[in-house]
């Protein structure tokens, strides 16, 4: 693939921010549990695949949904670095299914440099299943999202979706996948 940086978006939680590690440290650090592995967490539905009660498993989530810096949330390797390359060359889109975009600004404004910071559009869409109309509205034809069914709506409505491999989405789809920031990067053109 040779994308041209403006025409790709990308997913938050899972893809640029490492909602897996912040989940399984406030699991053990706030509500004692402590012996899950991240590859443990097989489904999206978390609370499927570990034996943590549901309404643990939804407090964590709401706390890292609604003090992402507060809960310590971090960048996934290699993600600050290529979003601030793609700066250099186009706007950068985030689009997340998170209902508050307020927290997921705090974030970007306390890691990413102001220059960057002031080329990233964000876009809450509270729903994981209608990010195809804002993909759309902004001209995308590639996405990078960490949720398989996601990806697969994607690619049934013609957009290039590529999943960003995280244990929740092994084995849930044949789309074009990538397994770190760097690989990520590999994908980009950036001699336009």
């Amino acid at each position: 693939m040779n994308i041209k940086p403006d025409q790709a978006g990308f997913d938050f939680d899972g893809v640029i921010a490492d909602i897996g590690e912040a989940f399984l440290r406030l699991a053990c650090n706030d509500h004692g549990y402590c012996s899950i592995d991240l590859n443990e967490i097989s489904s999206f539905q978390v609370e499927d695949c570990i034996n943590i009660p549901r309404q643990v498993v939804e407090k964590i989530f709401n706390d890292i949904l609604m003090d992402s810096i507060g809960t310590g949330l971090k960048p996934i390797g290699g993600a600050i670095e290529t979003l601030s390359r793609l700066s250099r060359h186009s706007d950068i889109i985030v689009i997340t299914a998170r209902k508050e975009i307020g927290p997921v600004a705090d974030w970007f404004d306390h890691f990413l440099a102001p220059d960057c910071r002031s080329r990233l559009e964000l876009v809450a869409t509270g729903d994981h299943d209608n990010k195809e109309a804002y993909i759309r509205q902004r001209g995308l034809s590639h996405f990078f999202d960490d949720r398989a069914k996601t990806c697969v709506q994607l690619a049934e409505a013609g957009l290039t979706p590529i999943v960003f491999n995280q244990p929740w989405n092994r084995n849930q789809h044949n789309l074009t996948s990538v397994a770190d920031w760097q690989e990520l990067e590999s994908l980009f053109d950036f001699t336009y």
